[in-house]
């Protein structure tokens, strides 16, 4: 069995986080490439996660799940700006990552950070077609309601 790391990216690290951004960039532009997200603006450059990645300071983040050097899912946690107690938190993992648990331990990460760093929810909305992310997100905590298209989540932290 591979070794998986969860964490977050340093963006003090510079080389290693150099390196993650090219390997979220990958994950973004696979998953953009199955179809529309409604998450995800479009493809993406790893400079553009870089400068994502320093826009979301030390409260926010983008965590990454690591097998065999490479990056196969990762979470981004954005703190809202008109509600410093919320974040919102959204989980892609490439399509021969799933259903092996790397988006529950990347939530599991944010929503710890999330603690950390003094949120008191996390929120997010998932498209309502999307049955392994319903799935996934009812696990991890309560689905609150339809919300244009898709369920809204919202989790205490």
């Amino acid at each position: 069995m591979d070794t998986i790391t969860i964490d977050r990216i340093d963006p003090a690290a510079q080389r290693d986080a150099d390196r993650l951004a090219a390997g979220v960039a990958q994950v973004i532009n696979a998953i953009v490439a199955e179809g529309p997200n409604m998450a995800l603006a479009g493809k993406t450059t790893p400079q553009q996660v870089r400068e994502r990645v320093e826009r979301l300071g030390e409260r926010g983040g983008i965590f990454y799940a690591l097998e065999r050097d490479h990056v196969v899912a990762f979470a981004s946690l954005v703190p809202v700006e008109a509600d410093e107690n919320t974040a919102v938190l959204g989980v892609w993992v490439l399509p021969e990552a799933r259903r092996r648990g790397l988006g529950t331990e990347l939530s599991r990460a944010a929503i710890e950070h999330a603690r950390d760093n003094g949120f008191e929810k996390v929120q997010g909305t998932i498209p309502s077609e999307n049955e392994g992310a319903l799935s996934f997100f009812s696990a991890v905590g309560p689905i609150a309601a339809v919300e244009g298209g898709g369920m809204r989540y919202e989790l205490p932290v």
